[in-house]
């Protein structure tokens, strides 16, 4: 008899190999794991007041629906959203 591996055992030791990556990542501080942050605390890292990101949420590419009444807001979405408007003065 042959000693060929089973084509569904080497599916589950990619499988595996993967996971042991993620968890190496995550353990390390490497992934990049998004925080989905209240609207108090959008409000205070952005400098604007709650009233104003309830009004202008659903045109902020970082609000995030969690519910009918539930607004989160994605924490790496509005960093990425702060890169894009900061003006840096030129010379």
């Amino acid at each position: 008899m042959t000693d060929a591996k089973n084509p569904f055992d080497l599916l589950l030791d990619q499988i595996r190999a993967v996971v042991r990556e993620e968890i190496s990542k995550a353990v390390n501080g490497n992934s990049h794991a998004d925080k989905l942050l209240t609207p108090e605390e959008t409000a205070k890292l952005l400098g604007m007041s709650v009233k104003w990101l309830y009004r202008n949420a659903p045109k902020l590419p970082f609000t995030r629906k969690l519910g009918r009444k539930t607004l989160r807001f994605s924490h790496l979405g509005i960093q990425k959203y702060l890169a894009t408007r900061i003006n840096l003065p030129t010379r």
